[in-house]
């Protein structure tokens, strides 16, 4: 009975652990829809829980919900404004990393249809 050879990956061509840990996080917060409306949204002005609920087209529970992942994935900041938590993004650099997403996305749609008018 043979058996395969374990092949090492070469140290010098492979993404670091943590960072390919955080990257991973990165994509699975942005993976779900409503996550990812919530953050444009975001990109938008800063909102409260009931106007991103609103927006989104979800209940004010759930909506909490994704913006607790959310916070715990470093994403968000919040603010107190009377009774209401006012929540933003953290940073320049994740709004234009959101707007990229969607960029891409949209680039990648247009591919399809190009290949598909072909």
């Amino acid at each position: 009975m043979t058996s395969e050879p374990v092949v090492e990956p070469m140290r010098d061509q492979i993404i670091d652990g943590d960072l390919l840990d955080m990257s991973v996080l990165v994509l699975k917060t942005l993976s779900d829809p409503a996550r990812l409306q919530i953050l444009w949204a975001l990109c938008q002005e800063d909102r409260t829980l009931s106007e991103l609920a609103q927006q989104v087209g979800v209940t004010p529970t759930i909506a909490s919900q994704l913006l607790t992942r959310l916070r715990t994935a470093g994403v968000l900041q919040t603010r107190k404004s009377g009774r209401h938590m006012i929540y933003s993004m953290r940073d320049e650099r994740a709004r234009e990393y959101i707007r990229q997403t969607l960029d891409f996305a949209r680039y990648r749609m247009e591919q399809q249809a190009d290949g598909e008018a072909s």
